[in-house]
């Protein structure tokens, strides 16, 4: 389970992050910074998080507007949430393992429509399984982290370092544990470690070089961390305590009446191996690189112009099949390591919560503001109480540009 996209959307104090501040910007501030505090107070109790941190950007450019409520855990001598602060990606950076991979093949390494036959002909059961497909989560494939033996990991051996074969191993059909396969779309975490080992077979290079030499170094995400397993002491203290709360049973618990992953609530998951997740979602950083990172993204700095059409080529999350665009009638589609969905009054938009044990962070695009909206936490909350996208919604009802006739007449 963990590890995943969320689909979501129907204190401290808060920074200017300007190139010019107007009459207007200090009032916006003052209301991003209660929208906040208002989220916290409300969610805290059902959530268990105990700080949160925003970043909204009005261009590549800027001006931004930064923002923190809260504190960094649960000690009473916990630290405000501020601007050193970090939190896991999650899923969000399942984002890096794209791009590794159309970096590969735009360098002429590999093609998304090789098959795993090609690159890992140590898992025969998946053959004919495209790397396109690993990437848009139709490929089939079970995911390894809704299982018993990556529950047993957590609860028993939270800092044991996991390989990546391990992870796809722990997927692999056999006589003593035939995981079901799906059809259509499925979302799964095996895929992007499946996607890391061709990753590696075809550059010659650990996954970790990759992500640092293709994403984090070219595009100067200073605080921003990837590492197959234990971060290092510096890292983990800028990082917030994070708290697994999820009593729910995992997808391979059908007639569950106790999760497998009940040993771990209430854990503090701060120092707690990453090797579980790896390239399904192991990266750290801050809500504004998040966002430097994802402004990259869809203003098409990242790859070239065919990888970028790649990059963004829906599958209905309703049917797996390919679709043009989302609509009223199928309104949630997968890119690769992408997400698009009809988010109520703000109409189609580019997004994606990652969620691992302890964190999550969202981050939604609208493209026809040049507006990107960043916020994180520290908690996986129970099944049901995630409401992070409210924090998102609040904010963008703050900053949203006014529509066409208050324009014309503000001009006026």
């Amino acid at each position: 389970m963990r590890i995943r996209l969320v689909a979501v959307l129907a204190g401290a104090g808060a920074v200017v992050l300007a190139t010019a501040a107007s009459a207007a910007a200090p009032t916006q501030v003052d209301k991003v910074q209660a929208a906040l505090d208002a989220w916290l107070a409300a969610r805290a109790p059902i959530e268990k998080v105990t700080g949160v941190a925003a970043y909204i950007s009005f261009g590549a450019a800027g001006p931004a507007i930064e923002a923190f409520a809260g504190k960094v855990g649960r000690d009473p001598d916990a630290k405000p949430v501020d601007q050193d602060t970090l939190y896991q990606m999650g899923s969000t950076s399942k984002s890096f393992t794209v791009a590794t991979i159309l970096k590969l093949e735009a360098a002429g390494k590999l093609s998304i429509d090789d098959t795993l036959g090609k690159w890992l002909p140590e898992y025969p059961a998946w053959k004919d399984v495209t790397i396109r497909r690993l990437l848009n989560m139709t490929s089939g494939v079970p995911n390894y982290s809704e299982t018993e033996w990556m529950s047993g990991v957590w609860a028993r051996e939270p800092m044991r370092a996991l390989t990546l074969k391990e992870l796809a191993d722990a997927a692999y059909p056999s006589a003593a544990d035939p995981l079901p396969a799906s059809k259509g779309y499925h979302y799964s975490n095996t895929n992007y470690v499946l996607a890391a080992m061709v990753a590696e077979k075809a550059s010659g290079k650990s996954f970790t070089d990759l992500v640092h030499q293709l994403v984090i170094e070219p595009f100067g995400l200073t605080s921003t961390f990837y590492e197959a397993s234990a971060y290092p002491a510096p890292v983990i203290k800028r990082l917030s305590h994070g708290y697994f709360e999820n009593k729910a049973c995992t997808e391979y618990q059908p007639d569950c009446k106790e999760s497998w992953n009940l040993p771990v609530v209430g854990r503090d998951v701060r120092e707690m191996s990453v090797s579980w997740m790896q390239s399904a979602g192991g990266a750290v950083s801050s809500a504004r690189d998040v966002d430097r990172w994802m402004r990259a993204v869809f203003g098409g700095k990242v790859v070239p112009p065919k990888q970028q059409q790649e990059w963004t080529e829906l599958v209905s999350i309703k049917t797996g099949e390919p679709i043009a665009k989302v609509s009223a009638d199928d309104p949630e589609g997968f890119a690769l390591g992408l997400a698009r969905k009809i988010l109520g009054p703000l109409g189609a938009q580019w997004f994606y919560e990652g969620e691992s044990l302890g964190y999550r962070t969202i981050y939604v695009w609208i493209a026809d503001q040049d507006l990107m909206i960043t916020v994180q936490t520290n908690t996986q909350p129970p099944e049901g109480a995630d409401k992070l996208g409210d924090a998102v919604n609040a904010l963008y009802e703050i900053v949203k540009k006014p529509g066409p006739k208050a324009a014309s007449r503000r001009r006026r």
